[in-house]
């Protein structure tokens, strides 16, 4: 079903023009667009809502086999309420839907390179953190959880797995048994590192988060450690962010964030490799796949993993 089609069955902007323009295209390999379609769309009649632009987000039948809709819709209502987010109007989990501010006017999609400046990286970090401060979402996993539900899906649909996934999962699995003896705190997280889900303003310092379909309670090194593997794939500059985020200097608890890291490459591999099975009419989740896990292998062969597992 189209964009137009649905907004009509939902009977938003009823008996009015709708204009909908598609996303802009990213760089590939990308994961724009996997779990979506998505869209600006104005009113151009004679309702109240006329002129007011929204963008529509209308995810992908796929897509929910992956996503929590409703924990991530409820997560997207939520940050748009404590202003970290665009304004939702419309969250319709039955149908997939979500509709919320276009911010296309004021704000940009962020990149990589703008959070090289260490004053751009911390607003980022402070933005991350007052996720924390949100009720409580009603999903709960780690991204070893996500990694063995994505493996599954992988598996159940027939698509072709790394031939040397058995050994990335076998080094992640003591790592996962030391986190869990650790314990942690749970908190609100984001839990997707990709800057591409950052607006920034164009005339200002202000910052957004996007695309909700990670956030979970979880422990908040696991959000620090996919930001990091994004920002600062490097030791030597991570260690200034992981202090922003953290407040203090902690070698087991920052091996613990870039550990986490590696295992979310495995994750968005999985995932990309799903995405590309079941949605056969492109091989940009394929490209991607193969990216995060080449990401994944030199994080696991790295002659410093073994030393940071034991430090967990």
């Amino acid at each position: 079903m189209t964009v137009r089609a649905t907004l009509a069955e939902m009977g938003v902007w009823a008996g009015t023009e709708l204009t909908l323009e598609e996303s802009v295209t990213m760089a590939s390999p990308s994961w724009w667009g996997a779990d979506s379609l998505r869209c600006s769309a104005r009113s151009t009649g004679a309702d109240p809502a006329a002129g007011r632009a929204a963008f529509v987000k209308v995810m992908a039948p796929h897509a929910l086999a992956y996503v929590d809709l409703a924990a991530t819709f409820a997560a997207a209502t939520a940050a748009g309420t404590a202003g970290i987010g665009p304004r939702v109007h419309i969250a319709d989990v039955a149908r997939g839907v979500l509709v919320m501010d276009d911010l296309t006017d004021t704000f940009g999609t962020a990149t990589v390179d703008r959070f090289d400046d260490t004053a751009a990286a911390a607003r980022l970090v402070a933005l991350r953190r007052a996720v924390h401060a949100l009720p409580a979402f009603d999903r709960r996993a780690s991204v070893f959880d996500d990694i063995r539900a994505a493996h599954r899906l992988v598996r159940d649909a027939g698509g072709a797995l790394p031939l040397d996934l058995d050994w990335m999962l076998r080094l992640l699995g003591p790592a996962e048994q030391r986190i869990a003896a650790a314990g942690y705190d749970a908190v609100a997280c984001h839990g997707d590192g990709n800057v591409s889900n950052v607006l920034f303003e164009r005339a200002g310092d202000g910052l957004a988060l996007l695309d909700w379909d990670c956030a979970a309670m979880m422990d908040p090194l696991q959000d620090l450690g996919v930001l990091l593997q994004e920002i600062r794939p490097f030791d030597g500059s991570a260690r200034e962010v992981f202090e922003m985020y953290w407040g203090s200097w902690d070698g087991s608890l920052f091996d613990r964030c870039r550990v986490y890291g590696i295992a979310d490459c495995v994750r968005w591999g999985l995932l990309g490799r799903y995405a590309g099975t079941v949605s056969p009419g492109t091989h940009e989740y394929t490209k991607f796949a193969d990216w995060q896990f080449l990401r994944a292998r030199a994080g696991l062969g790295d002659p410093c993993f073994d030393d940071r597992v034991r430090n967990l």
